[in-house]
């Protein structure tokens, strides 16, 4: 706290910080900065084609939030599937009917990732977004609480209040049987990213307004 009152301006992660920030250290400029995605090692990435399986986004400590994906997964009626990634909680890999994948690099995750035909992340904590947004990337539509950006900027449509576990679960269902809404909802969530700010061009154009924004107020 000492710091944050402190500072001349805070970049947070979400739109949704920023009323917190603003409220703790009133007066203080809080802007919004975009996650980004780097390409170069992906751009390549051969055509995989996807299969009728589901990925989680995350475990199921309380940073993950994994329960919640989990839970709604199991209406897609496919195999399951999480990363193993940090926090792993004890005996996590004993839960019925989910396979966990070993720690792999990025690169080598991404051409994982392709494989999925959907994605779901009902992570309780407003974070990065990483997840959504490589789904994004690669066209998978991605079921997601709402407060992060990557997730309702890149998959509007299946954007949920947090803990309306009911809407995700029908929009699984959705996803599943109708496969006019899941084309529509593969091809938007790529064509925002195409057009989004997560993009590394887009980033660095945006990061470079605000630095030198902030340097010409402090001189």
């Amino acid at each position: 706290y000492s710091v944050l009152s402190s500072v001349d301006g805070i970049l947070c992660e979400n739109q949704t910080d920023i009323p917190y920030y603003e409220g703790l250290v009133p007066n203080k400029e809080v802007i919004d900065i975009p996650s980004v995605m780097i390409e170069d090692l992906i751009k390549d990435y051969p055509n995989i084609e996807k299969e009728e399986k589901v990925m989680i986004g995350g475990n199921f400590c309380r940073w993950y939030g994994g329960f919640d994906s989990y839970i709604v997964a199991q209406e897609f009626g496919v195999p399951l599937y999480a990363p193993s990634m940090g926090r792993k909680i004890e005996g996590e890999e004993q839960i019925p009917d989910l396979t966990h994948l070993p720690f792999m690099a990025w690169k080598d995750w991404m051409f994982k990732l392709a494989e999925f035909k959907y994605g779901i992340h009902l992570m309780q904590t407003y974070a990065a977004g990483s997840f959504m947004m490589n789904c994004g990337y690669l066209g998978i539509p991605c079921i997601g609480y709402k407060g992060l950006d990557t997730q309702e900027k890149l998959h509007p449509e299946l954007s949920v209040d947090y803990g309306d576990i009911n809407s995700a679960r029908k929009m699984a269902i959705k996803l599943r049987d109708d496969d006019n809404f899941y084309n529509k909802q593969s091809k938007l969530c790529r064509d925002l990213y195409l057009n989004s700010n997560f993009r590394e061009e887009k980033w660095i154009e945006i990061m470079k307004n605000i630095l030198e924004d902030i340097v010409n107020e402090n001189n």
